[in-house]
């Protein structure tokens, strides 16, 4: 009987080890930025920590860049593993790649590509912003799964270059999906910005909207939090300054504060104009506290928001008047704004980690 326990011990601890998966990505240890990368490459970490049954390792990106030496952790890391775990943006992709594929083959461990954003397409096939990638298209087609954040990326992925390995893996939060939602009720209509402050985001769309708040006295307030681009800084905080009467900025939440954070609010805004955004973690986060979200038209948009159901779409050009006319709109109906916080809260549950492991379990 003791050896049949020891065999069975020993058997455990192999299948353990042969388990392995190490994660690497832009985790950013030291706090200083927090994106929707970071997030999800964390995200994905916790995800194998509590669902995966075997060893779970991380390698940290950034850390290369002040670290040369760290490049050896990395090798280590890739000779012990059965899965790596990659989720890059565009340097890694480009380079990272390519090594890791090639080095997987000397050390025979399996790659899973977990996408950030939706701008593959692109990226493989060349645009105005990317040169084609024959290269990394290759070995994309060729590792273990590649996993694109939204549904349209998987099919045009399909059509154009014939993926067969190739799943949609939704961006996700932690979060307790019995939980009821909480309503804010107070006469103030209350308005969000969650999400990095840079121009890009549309933070002048937001700030042109005050001034509607100021002239016609409404009963609106606005509060920004996130990380505030350093080139943006001071544009930012002067216009803080100057619509002070109605406007805050209440600096960057932890992980664990958003959603208790959000629940006090009405509509989340997203005039973002980066158009090939993938999934943003600002609607997950909206969804997660019950909030429509009023955003500009980006590529991928409509697969994640339900015009006037889980909130508005606004033109991704010229959009101040049609943005203005929507918040206006749920301000004046707010039998209309609750009904559109239950159909937000409603979409949480296509955004839990228990679908986000039912779907990367597969190829692990």
């Amino acid at each position: 009987m003791q050896v049949y326990r020891q065999k069975l011990l020993s058997s455990e601890k192999h299948k353990t080890m042969s388990n392995r998966i190490c994660v690497l990505g832009f985790f950013d240890y030291d706090g200083k930025y927090l994106d929707g990368q970071i997030v999800k490459t964390r995200n994905v970490y916790k995800l194998l920590q509590q669902y995966h049954p075997g060893k779970t390792s991380s390698f940290n990106t950034m850390g290369v860049r002040r670290n040369p030496f760290l490049l050896f952790k990395l090798l280590w890391e890739l000779m012990r593993c059965k899965t790596l775990v990659i989720i890059p943006a565009h340097n890694n992709l480009t380079y990272t790649l390519p090594t890791v594929y090639y080095l997987s083959k000397l050390f025979r461990y399996r790659i899973v590509l977990i996408c950030i954003g939706g701008w593959q397409v692109e990226f493989f096939g060349g645009s105005d912003q990317f040169k084609p990638h024959p290269r990394q298209l290759k070995i994309s087609k060729k590792i273990r799964a590649f996993l694109p954040e939204m549904k349209i990326v998987e099919e045009e992925l399909v059509r154009c270059f014939d993926f067969k390995n190739i799943e949609m893996f939704p961006n996700f939060r932690f979060f307790n999906t019995a939980a009821q939602q909480i309503e804010n009720r107070s006469e103030t209509l209350k308005l969000v910005f969650f999400a990095r402050i840079n121009r890009q985001k549309g933070y002048h769309t937001v700030f042109k909207f005050a001034d509607q708040i100021i002239a016609n006295n409404y009963n609106i307030t606005i509060d920004f939090y996130g990380p505030v681009n350093a080139n943006d800084i001071d544009e930012f905080n002067a216009l803080v300054d100057k619509y002070k009467c109605c406007v805050n900025y209440l600096g960057v939440l932890k992980e664990e504060e958003v959603t208790s954070h959000l629940v006090n609010y009405d509509i989340v805004l997203l005039p973002t104009q980066y158009y090939t955004e993938g999934l943003p973690g600002t609607v997950l986060d909206a969804y997660i506290a019950g909030l429509p979200v009023i955003a500009t038209e980006w590529k991928h948009s409509h697969e994640f928001i339900e015009d006037k159901k889980s909130g508005f779409i606004v033109p991704f050009d010229d959009c101040q008047k049609d943005f203005n006319d929507k918040i206006l709109t749920l301000y004046n109906d707010r039998q209309m704004l609750s009904e559109m916080k239950k159909q937000a809260f409603q979409k949480r549950l296509l955004y839990s980690s228990e679908y986000a492991w039912s779907i990367l379990s597969k190829y692990l």
